[in-house]
C-alpha cells in the first residue's frame, strides 16, 4: 500500500515537473524568441534606414550634380539670346564659353552644332586649361547618336545622354574617361532652330560623390544605367558592359530579370525577394523637373538607378528573411538549453553594460564638449590640439590656428540679458561649424575666445575659409532684423614641421593678430542697434 501510494506520488512529482520544466521551457524559449525577433527587427529597420539614407543620398547629390550642369547649359545657350542677329560673333561666344570652362573644370567640351551637324564652336579642355578648336579642326556630328536625338528637341527641353566612356579614334579612351552629354536647342527670333548647345559633362566628379557616399552602406551599392547595365560595381570587370562586344551580356538585367521588371516599373522602393533585399531610386524623377523652370528633361538613355543590395548569403541578409519561425528555431536548437541560460546573463549583463556605458559617455561627453555650444572645451580641445600638432611635425604638415573673440559681447549681456548674449555665441559657433571641414574643430577657451583649428592648410587657405565664415556673419547683420549686430575679430597663424614652434607661441602668436585686428574694428563700432521708432 505504502509503496503504491510511493509510486503514486512519484508519476505526480514527474508529471509535476515534467509540465514545470515543459512551461518554463517554453517560456525561456518564447523570451529568446521576442528578444532576438526584436533585436533582428531593430536591427533590419537600422539597416533599411540606412541603406535607404544612402540611396537618397545618392539620389540627391548625383540628382543635383545634373541640376547644374543642366543650369549651365541653359545659361551658356542663352549666349545666343543676349545679342540680336546683326550683332552675335561666334568668335565672341566662343571667348566666353572658354573662360566659362576654365571656371568650371568640369567640361571636356563644349559644343555648338549647326542643324547640318557642323561643329561651329568648340571648346576643349585640357590639364593646361581651356582653348578655342581651330576651324580646321571642327568636325561634322550628325551621324552621332546625340546629335540624333538632340536636333528636333523643341525650345527650353534639355537632352540627357547615356552615360558611357569616351571613344577616340574609335577605341575607349585610356585611362576610362566616363562622359555624358547634355545638350539643348537654339531658335532665332521667328522660332526656327538654328543649332544645338552640347556639354561633354566629364562624369568622374559624379562618380567620386557616388563612391564616396557608399562607404557606409551594409551591403553592396550599384549605379545602374537606364538598360540594366552597371556603371559602377564594387566588381569593375562588370562595369561598363555595354561599351564591350565581349561583355554585352553582363549586366544587372540579365543576372536578376525579375528584380530589374520590378524596378524599371517603380521610380523609388524597396524589394524583398527570397534571395536579396532590394533599396532602389531614380537619379532623377519626372516630378522633379520642377526644379527647373520651363525645363523639359528628355532622356535618351539616360537617367540613372542607385541600388543598395543586400544578399541573404551576406553577414545581414538572415535579418530580411521573412521566415522568423525558422531563424528562431536555428537559434534556439544550436543553442539548446545553454542558449537559455547565457541568454538570461547577456540580458542582466548587457543591460547593465548598457547603463554603464551610457552614464560613462555622459559623464566623458561634458568633461570634453561645451555644454552651451557642444565644441570642445578648453581642457580636450589642447589635448586634441597638442596630439594632432605632434601628428603634424611626424608628418611634415602644417596646422593653421584661428584665435577669435566675440565683438561686444558684454554689450550684449548688459543690454539684451544672457538669452541674447547666448544667441550670440551660437550664432558665430553655427556659422563656423556650417564652413570648416570635417577633418577641422573649434575649442571654446573661453566665453568670448575661441580656436578654430585647420588641418593640412596654410594660413592663406584659412584665410579663405573665414573669409566665408564672415560674410555668413555679414549676411545675417544685412538680412536679420537682430538688436544687435555680429561681429568677430580674429587671427590665424600657421604652423608646419619647418617651423618647429611650441604651440603656446603659436595661439599667442594668433591671439596677438586677433587683437590687434579687434583694435581696430572697434574703432566707430556699435553693437547695438538703435531701434527704430
Amino acid at each position: 500500500m505504502n509503496i503504491d501510494r510511493f509510486i503514486d506520488k512519484k508519476k505526480y512529482m514527474l508529471k509535476y515537473s515534467s509540465i514545470l520544466f515543459t512551461t518554463l521551457s517554453v517560456v525561456f524559449i518564447l523570451i529568446a524568441s521576442v528578444f532576438k525577433y526584436n533585436i533582428i527587427n531593430l536591427k533590419k529597420q537600422e539597416i533599411e534606414k540606412n541603406e535607404n539614407r544612402i540611396v537618397k543620398l545618392e539620389k540627391n547629390i548625383l540628382g543635383e550634380d545634373i541640376y547644374d550642369v543642366i543650369s549651365d547649359l541653359l545659361f551658356l545657350s542663352d549666349s545666343f539670346y543676349l545679342y540680336s542677329s546683326d550683332e552675335i560673333t561666334y568668335s565672341d561666344i566662343a571667348e566666353q564659353w572658354k573662360f566659362f570652362s576654365n571656371r568650371k573644370k568640369v567640361y571636356d567640351q563644349i559644343r555648338y552644332i549647326d542643324i547640318s551637324g557642323n561643329e561651329i564652336i568648340r571648346i576643349n579642355y585640357s590639364d593646361k586649361g581651356s582653348y578655342i578648336v581651330n576651324k580646321e579642326e571642327l568636325q561634322n556630328k550628325k551621324d552621332r547618336y546625340y546629335f540624333k536625338d538632340s536636333i528636333n528637341l523643341k525650345k527650353e527641353q534639355i537632352y540627357i545622354s547615356k552615360l558611357d566612356l569616351n571613344i577616340e579614334n574609335s577605341k575607349i579612351e585610356q585611362p576610362l574617361k566616363p562622359m555624358m552629354r547634355l545638350s539643348t536647342p537654339v531658335f532665332d527670333n521667328e522660332g526656327h532652330i538654328k543649332g544645338i548647345v552640347i556639354l561633354n559633362y566629364y562624369a568622374k566628379y559624379l562618380l567620386d560623390d557616388f563612391r564616396d557616399i557608399l562607404q557606409t552602406s551594409v551591403g553592396e551599392t550599384y549605379l545602374l544605367d537606364s538598360n540594366g547595365y552597371w556603371i559602377y560595381n564594387k566588381d569593375k570587370y562588370k562595369e561598363w558592359g555595354f561599351m564591350y562586344e565581349q561583355k554585352k551580356h553582363i549586366s544587372f538585367k540579365n543576372e536578376y530579370p525579375k528584380e530589374w521588371e520590378y524596378i524599371v516599373e517603380n521610380q523609388e522602393g524597396k524589394l524583398n525577394t527570397k534571395d536579396s533585399f532590394y533599396i532602389f531610386s531614380s537619379i532623377i524623377q519626372t516630378d522633379e523637373n520642377k526644379k527647373l523652370e520651363n525645363a523639359d528633361i528628355v532622356f535618351g538613355e539616360g537617367n540613372w538607378i542607385a541600388v543598395s543590395f543586400i544578399s541573404r548569403d551576406s553577414k545581414y541578409g538572415i535579418l530580411f528573411d521573412n521566415n522568423y519561425f525558422e531563424v528562431f528555431f536555428s537559434i534556439v536548437n544550436n543553442q539548446k538549453m545553454t542558449f537559455l541560460i547565457i541568454l538570461i546573463v547577456s540580458i542582466v549583463y548587457s543591460i547593465l553594460m548598457t547603463m554603464n556605458k551610457i552614464s560613462n559617455e555622459k559623464i566623458k561627453y561634458f568633461s570634453e564638449y561645451d555644454e552651451m555650444t557642444g565644441v570642445l572645451n578648453r581642457r580636450a580641445g589642447l589635448k586634441k590640439l597638442d596630439k594632432e600638432y605632434k601628428e603634424v611635425l611626424s608628418n611634415e604638415g602644417c596646422v593653421s590656428i584661428c584665435f577669435i573673440d566675440i565683438n561686444g559681447l558684454k554689450d550684449v549681456n548688459d543690454s539684451l540679458g544672457h538669452e541674447g548674449g547666448d544667441e550670440l555665441i551660437m550664432t558665430v559657433v553655427s556659422c563656423i561649424k556650417k564652413n570648416i571641414r570635417k577633418c577641422d574643430f573649434i575649442i571654446r577657451m573661453g566665453g568670448d575666445e575661441f580656436l578654430i583649428i585647420f588641418m593640412d592648410i596654410n594660413k592663406e587657405k584659412a584665410e579663405s575659409i573665414w573669409e566665408s565664415i564672415n560674410n555668413e556673419y555679414k549676411k545675417i547683420n544685412d538680412e536679420e532684423n537682430r538688436l544687435y549686430i555680429v561681429s568677430v575679430s580674429h587671427g590665424i597663424e600657421e604652423c608646419n614641421f619647418y617651423d618647429n614652434n611650441y604651440i603656446d607661441n603659436i595661439i599667442n602668436s594668433a591671439d596677438e593678430k586677433m587683437y590687434n585686428e579687434k583694435r581696430e574694428i572697434k574703432k566707430g563700432l556699435t553693437i547695438i542697434r538703435k531701434v527704430k521708432e
